[in-house]
């Protein structure tokens, strides 16, 4: 069993290695990379600036778990060949950073911010779902940085609905169990 597993385990060594070596040739400071790096930058600009500060350890939570929950969505997707990307910030972890770290935190982050509960809630949801799933998706697979196989993207739409009740509900209950 542990033959095995070396075996795999050097396979994994190979195929990173020769991923390293796309991702230089290919997409380090390539102007799809810059394009990337930012949009990363200013996404949380954009953040720091409209944030109300008194909110801020709530909303940092609430973002720290979309990182925590999208990153690792994102990384079973990879790995089971529902989608990739062509074109990332780092040749490690086969994430896309400007989402998971950048984009999807920042822009839920911002909806609790402005639209705490309630319809507006609701209504700012799908809304920010539908421009991720049906608007941003298919703008990034046209310039080649996001590319499905085996996904459809309602799929994320339904998917970013139903996450961000979910966080909503886990930050609303910690924060109301620490306000007492």
């Amino acid at each position: 069993m542990n033959h095995k597993y070396d075996q795999l385990n050097n396979q994994v060594v190979n195929i990173t290695d020769q991923y390293i070596d796309y991702w230089l040739e290919y997409c380090f400071l390539s102007p799809k990379w810059w394009l990337l790096v930012v949009l990363f930058i200013v996404a949380w600009f954009v953040f720091i600036k409209l944030v109300n500060r008194e909110k801020l350890p709530k909303l940092l939570f609430l973002g720290l778990l979309w990182i925590i929950i999208s990153s690792n969505l994102d990384g079973y997707g990879y790995e089971l060949g529902l989608w990739g990307y062509p074109v990332q910030i780092s040749p490690f972890l086969a994430k896309a950073y400007l989402f998971d770290y950048a984009f999807v935190p920042v822009f839920y982050m911002l909806l609790y911010h402005y639209f705490p509960k309630g319809r507006r809630f609701f209504f700012a949801n799908v809304i920010l779902a539908a421009g991720a799933s049906f608007i941003a998706e298919p703008i990034f697979i046209w310039l080649d940085i996001y590319k499905i196989y085996n996904w459809k993207t309602v799929y994320s739409f339904f998917i970013y609905i139903f996450l961000s009740y979910v966080i909503r509900a886990i930050v609303e209950k910690v924060f109301r169990e620490n306000d007492s």
